[in-house]
Order: structure tokens, then sequence, then C-alpha cells
């Protein structure tokens, strides 16, 4: 077995499905990868489905009390028999080549290596996705190959040697919340000194279609991640959001109850991807993001 993929998952019943089955159909050897499902206690028809189904290639899962993303990729990763660990998550459709991509991108480098796949994200859930609809969630061009800095460290298409978990340590389990766990083990990664690199023929595709109110509100629990990364890694605190000006901003200018707060979520309403729309959406997130970081 050349490669162990692992999905976390809790309550996702119809897109898990979705998923899980894009894996039936890929281009790579059944015997080539193994999937691994970790159930964080579903309440849904998730543990039943898990248990009924069936796959040519070698499957597993495993329910475990909800402790987070980090700690259901974890247990992944302790129970993965493969030397290279592929992570996605349970609303990212594989592409026909993603397994065998990611297997090949690592039988070709000679060094210890991370690579990050395409995910394309999808403006609504018809399937298969019209592709004039699709952007990609690195949206820009670098080059197949190219060496990608740690914020890159995207975990809905990634893949990376298991043994360099022994010296980087694997997902810090404290990070509970929406946001971080990952770009927080790219850095330690990056710090290690092991490169992370684009595979641009890894694709899939992010089978979630967030509506403005919640990509607002998840900003909040993304906040109160960023505050734990701050403090465990004080020098991003700069990069992290955690400036002068957006501080004075928002402790000083924008009031929650505010002229300007009443008017974004005015412009909320106004046309899909229009500029006032975009603006709002943008300006309201940045705001969340602080109210849970401060």
């Amino acid at each position: 077995m050349k490669i162990s993929i692992i999905i976390g998952t809790f309550n996702q019943r119809e897109r898990l499905e979705r998923v899980m089955n894009s894996f039936k159909f890929q281009s790579a050897h059944p015997s080539d990868y193994e999937l691994i499902i970790v159930d964080s206690t579903s309440t849904d028809s998730t543990p039943d489905f898990l248990k009924s189904f069936k796959a040519k290639f070698q499957y597993k899962y495993v329910i475990q009390a909800n402790k987070g993303k980090a700690a259901a990729r974890n247990k992944g990763i302790e129970m993965a028999e493969s030397p290279i660990i592929m992570i996605t998550d349970a609303d990212m459709i594989a592409d026909r080549d993603l397994v065998k991509s990611h297997i090949q991108a690592h039988e070709s480098t000679l060094e210890p290596t991370s690579f990050e796949g395409v995910t394309l994200n999808m403006e609504n859930y018809n399937w298969p996705p019209d592709e004039g609809t699709l952007t990609p969630y690195i949206q820009k061009a670098y080059p197949d190959g190219a060496k990608l800095g740690w914020y890159y460290f995207l975990t809905g298409n990634i893949s990376f040697p298991k043994a360099v978990l022994k010296n980087t340590g694997v997902f810090d389990e404290k990070f509970t919340g929406y946001g971080w766990e990952d770009l927080e083990l790219g850095y330690r990664f990056a710090k290690k000194g092991i490169p992370h690199r684009y595979l641009k023929s890894a694709v899939n595709y992010h089978y979630h279609v967030l509506n403005p109110i919640e990509e607002i509100v998840r900003n909040v629990s993304k906040g109160k991640s960023a505050k734990y990364f701050v403090k465990k890694h004080p020098e991003l605190k700069t990069f992290l959001g955690l400036n002068p000006i957006s501080v004075f901003l928002y402790k000083k200018v924008i009031k929650k109850d505010g002229k300007l707060i009443r008017k974004l979520n005015q412009w909320l309403k106004a046309p899909k991807q229009s500029r006032k729309q975009r603006f709002a959406i943008w300006l309201l997130s940045e705001y969340h993001y602080l109210e849970g970081i401060l």
C-alpha cells in the first residue's frame, strides 16, 4: 500500500457519501491506497453509512468523541498503514487522478516533501460542475512543482511522508474550533526545512457552498483559533492580523451596533457578487475575525 487517505467527519452524511464514492473510481490501483474515516460521534445517519460502505480498496473507520478536526486527523494518522499520508475533507470530491497524482509526486522526489493539490471551489451543488463556475482556492497562478509558503499548507488536498511527523509532531489538538490547525502544522514543517510544493495534477472539488452569513459567522471561531496560534507562535502576530491599524479600527472606529455595520448588513442583501456585497462580506468577515481573536 502506497498512501493512506484520511478524512475526519461530523454530521456530513450526504456530502460524505458522494466524497467516499469518488474514491471508488480512482485511476490508481485499489491495492495502492486505503481510506480511513474518523467520525466524531455524528448524530445523523453517518455511523450507519460507514458500517454499510463497500469498497474494493482497503477501508476502515472509527468513531471517537468529538474533539475537533486535529484530533480526528491524528487518529487517522495513528491508524494509517502506508508511508505516505493524504489528508482531505468530508466535503471534497476527488477527481479521478487525485490519488495517483499524490502517489507519483512522492515517488518522483528524492527528499521528504509535502504536496498541495488544486482544490476548486463550487458556486452551486450541480454535479458534474460547470467548469466555468469553478475557482481555485489558491488563486495565484503558480507553476506545477513550485515551492509554496507554509500558509498554503491546506488540508483539503495535501500529502506528506508519515515519517516527518516524528520531527515536527502531529496536529495540535488544542485547536478545537474552526481554522488554523493545518497552517500551524505547516509552519512547523517549514521550520524543519520540509519543502511544500504545488501539485497541479491533484484535483478535487469543494462540495460545500457557503452563503455570506455562514462565511462571516465562522470567522469568529477562526479568530478564536488564531488567538491560540499567536500564543504559541508570537512571531506570527502581524501575519495573523494583530497589527496596530486593524486593532485600532476594531476597538475605536467600527462599532458593533454602529452605522457602518448596519450599512454593511444592508449591502449583504445586494445582488450576488456585486461590489457592494463583496465588500460587505470582506469587511464583516475581518471584523468578526478580530472579534474572535481579541
